[in-house]
């Protein structure tokens, strides 16, 4: 049998130890108090910097401040919006160019690259001189300290606020590069008239992005720094030029530049390079941006918004909206004669519904028209800009085709209501496409009647013009009904596209201070979609709005397909407003002109829808990159055959022979005929309008007199 082992004791159990006694002892001797105490600091100070380090911002993410901040589909900046009036462009570092980073260096903190958060010997030397001055007089602080002053604490002095600063330049040192310091810093720092950051500084005290900086330029905006009020160039200049020359005495030093290089910066007439231009500040798209603001506060909060940090990416190409917005100021400029003195254009994709430009009036800082007053979400007649509707409603219904016979003769619809054109002349027998394409105001009406008013307003509705009361009265089959050139827009936008309905976009994703996305939207995949007609259907209204720009001489310089639109008119000749729709596979347009006034009031103008086409249209179309050179082709489903007339014609399948049957009881004409004239107007006369001869009966009918 084995011997047994003797049982060895637990060390606990040992003669002469007592684990819990013993530590109880310790923590009560002076040195044990002393390590726990500095135990728990280091600690409390750790998750201190941790939790004030989380308000860092990520140096590879956006930085936005409290700005909101609008880009457009490229990534170009449109606006930035600051409740304190604060400006910032960020730019990386590696895109600043040489001699601004340099120029700061050599004035905030030479030894940048060969020192940790804190340079210990420039600290004392500080502290010396301020007890010796008996306040704060120097600063000695590292471009980390620096940066840790702008993004986290206050600009209270002292002892603790001092010691909060050196723990987090500490923290700061540890998580980031040296480059990715600079390039936060280089993005914050304040160098005075509301620029934030080397590159606001470069455009608003040069006109110029950083890398295009001279030595001497950097060197004059570096010197700012240290105070940008007391050296502000525009009150003292001789302290900035002053601080200038001791910059770029510190690049030499720095070996940034030679001594010659030096000389030469000094000779450089910065005086004269100074340009302080308020421009680089003015919007870009400013009613657009109104839009997504009024968009962003409806989602987050008007709190939200005023915090800022918010980067919002948007459809906008900004090379389309300042062709679109010089196109509106020139046009409006040459309408000028005829008392028009505001405009507005709007552009989208047809096939994505992402709005490429948006021009809600012609000068948004002119307070004598109402500038600000964005009139592409007002409520506007559209005169015969309407008419699409009526005639896509009939064709869809197959209650009426292209080659029907419509009938221009006065006519009682009923009530007394009796359209007439602005010229009180009567062409007859018409097709509904003669009819569209020289725009008469009694056929639209017949058709509208023929279909049903509430079922052309529904058609409408589905097509976008949702927003907007469409008055289920006869005179809104031609536009006597009010409408919003956006949603005016989206309905073209269903021709456009070949019948399916794709909502317009402006805002495809928004993006915090932190980098998080807060939404994002793919353009094309927006909720909303419907196939409101079939391509055929759509294309029908297409092959008819071809020929509108020839027929009225736009002088477009690619195939578009157009309808006009004005409103007001009488035998007085004057108008109230003009309208032009136009549309291809790529593109889906509107404008209008008018006058208005700082009141939100206006005047009568004394011009037409072809004039918008043949004005800001025409150096709009025009001036489009070639890539916008498609059109819609004739798709397949639909048949040829004969009109009313005997002229060739397309129908959807089965409705060919429909067109000069007798579809439904035509309305009574009124015995005044009058002579028909040719149907092809040479030269075109301008467009028809309708005067509303208010009916002597209760039938409902707007006192305003649209026309087309």
């Amino acid at each position: 049998m084995a011997d047994k082992q003797p049982i060895r004791p637990r060390a606990s159990a040992r003669q002469g130890f007592a684990f819990p006694g013993d530590i109880r002892e310790w923590a009560g001797t002076w040195h044990g108090r002393a390590v726990i105490a500095a135990g728990i600091l280091l600690i409390l100070g750790g998750i201190y910097v941790s939790w004030t380090l989380r308000d860092m911002p990520d140096p590879n993410k956006p930085v936005f401040a409290h700005s909101v901040v609008i880009f457009d589909r490229k990534g170009r900046e449109i606006e930035q919006r600051n409740a304190n009036g604060e400006y910032f462009h960020i730019v990386l570092l590696k895109d600043m160019g040489k001699a601004g980073p340099a120029a700061t260096l050599a004035a905030e903190d030479r030894s940048f690259y060969n020192e940790g958060a804190v340079n210990w010997l420039s600290m004392l030397r500080a502290l010396f001189v301020d007890i010796t001055h008996q306040g704060y007089v120097q600063g000695g602080s590292t471009i980390t300290q620096q940066l840790v002053k702008i993004q986290l604490l206050t600009p209270q002095k002292s002892i603790f606020r001092k010691t909060q600063e050196i723990v987090l330049a500490e923290g700061v040192s540890l998580r980031y590069s040296k480059d990715q310091v600079l390039e936060m810093y280089l993005n914050r720092v304040y160098y005075g008239h509301n620029a934030y950051g080397l590159g606001a500084a470069s455009r608003i005290y040069f006109s110029k992005e950083p890398s295009q900086l001279t030595p001497a330029q950097a060197a004059f905006l570096a010197g700012l720094i240290q105070a940008p009020t007391y050296y502000d160039p525009q009150t003292h200049f001789d302290l900035a030029r002053a601080r200038q020359l001791y910059v770029l005495h510190g690049m030499v030093t720095t070996g940034v530049l030679t001594p010659a290089e030096e000389q030469q910066a000094e000779q450089e007439d910065i005086a004269k390079e100074l340009k302080f231009d308020p421009s680089i500040r003015q919007s870009k798209a400013p009613l657009f941006v109104d839009y997504v603001i009024q968009r962003l506060e409806a989602d987050y909060g008007a709190a939200a918004v005023q915090q800022g940090g918010f980067a919002v990416y948007t459809t906008l190409d900004l090379d389309i909206q300042a062709l679109a917005q010089k196109s509106v100021q020139d046009g409006v400029g040459q309408l000028s004669y005829a008392g028009v003195n505001n405009g507005d254009l709007l552009a989208a994709k047809p096939d994505t519904g992402e709005v490429l430009a948006w021009v809600g009036s012609a000068d948004y800082y002119s307070q004598a028209i109402g500038g600000q007053y964005d009139v592409l979400l007002a409520g506007r007649q559209p005169g015969s800009s309407f008419k699409p509707y009526d005639y896509e409603a009939a064709l869809h219904d197959r209650k009426l085709t292209l080659g029907s016979y419509l009938h221009d003769k006065p006519t009682d619809f009923g009530g007394g209501y009796k359209p007439r054109d602005f010229d009180d002349r009567y062409l007859g027998d018409l097709t509904m496409r003669q009819a569209l394409l020289k725009s008469r105001n009694i056929p639209a009406v017949e058709a509208a009647k023929i279909e049903g008013i509430d079922n052309v307003i529904s058609l409408a509705k589905s097509m976008g013009v949702d927003k907007t009361e469409q008055k289920p009265v006869l005179s809104t089959a031609i536009g006597g009904s009010e409408i919003t050139m956006r949603e005016h827009v989206q309905g073209y936008q269903v021709f456009a596209n070949k019948g399916k309905k794709v909502p317009l976009l402006t805002i495809t994703k928004i993006v915090d201070s932190q980098g998080s996305v807060l939404n994002q939207t793919t353009p094309g995949q927006q909720d909303g979609q419907a196939q409101v007609l079939s391509e055929q259907e759509a294309y029908l209204l297409t092959d008819v709005l071809k020929d509108y720009p020839r027929q009225w001489n736009f002088g477009w310089n690619r195939s578009m397909a157009a309808k006009t639109g004005t409103t007001g008119a009488g035998t007085s000749g004057t108008t109230r407003d003009a309208w032009v729709m136009g549309y291809s596979s790529d593109i889906v347009f509107g404008a209008w002109v008018g006058n208005t006034g700082a009141n939100g009031g206006g005047g009568q103008i004394n011009t037409y829808g072809e004039s918008v086409g043949q004005t800001i249209l025409r150096e709009f179309v025009n001036g489009l990159p070639p890539a916008y050179h498609n059109f819609i082709s004739r798709p397949s489903g639909l048949v040829d055959g004969k009109a009313c007339d005997q002229q060739p014609e397309i129908y959807l399948p089965g409705t060919e022979k429909l067109a000069c049957q007798a579809l439904s009881p035509s309305p009574s004409p009124t015995p005044s005929p009058s002579p028909s004239p040719s149907l092809i107007p040479s030269p075109p006369v301008p467009s028809p309008t309708l005067p509303i001869i208010p009916p002597p009966s209760p039938t409902p009918s707007p006192s305003a007199k649209p026309s087309p």
